[in-house]
């Protein structure tokens, strides 16, 4: 199984935090899936340990995704291209990229947000 990790799935994995899902825990950790994070999560995790909502030293985070096995997915043009593109009200910039990401790589969103199933055929948590 594809899996993309939403920002706070990425980060609730990261400190073993109970919120996130036993059911998305044990996909994240099964070394079977491919599990994906997107460059735009490295993104708002870094603005929110700026704007000191989350305790966490960038390098940590990109550590741990690192040494895990997870992989980082780059933000492509088509991916751009997608998330403007959207027929969907919502205007979060970031929760679009994420959106097409899942999309075009084919893969099923990790996240608590159900502003995406209107969108995505798969959203697990």
């Amino acid at each position: 199984m594809k899996l993309l990790l939403d920002s706070h799935a990425i980060y609730w994995w990261m400190i073993g935090s109970a919120r996130l899902s036993p059911h998305a825990r044990t996909l994240v950790e099964d070394r079977s899936n491919t599990v994906l994070v997107s460059a735009v999560s490295f993104y708002e995790l870094d603005n929110k340990v700026r704007l000191r909502k989350l305790d966490l030293k960038p390098q940590e985070l990109r550590a741990a995704v690192a040494a895990s096995g997870l992989q980082t997915l780059a933000i492509s043009d088509l991916h751009a291209e997608l998330a403007a593109a959207f027929d969907w009200e919502h205007r979060d910039p970031w929760d679009r990229i994420l959106a097409a990401q899942t999309r075009l790589e084919h893969c099923a969103l990790v996240s608590t947000d159900v502003v995406f199933d209107s969108v995505l055929q798969e959203r697990i948590w």
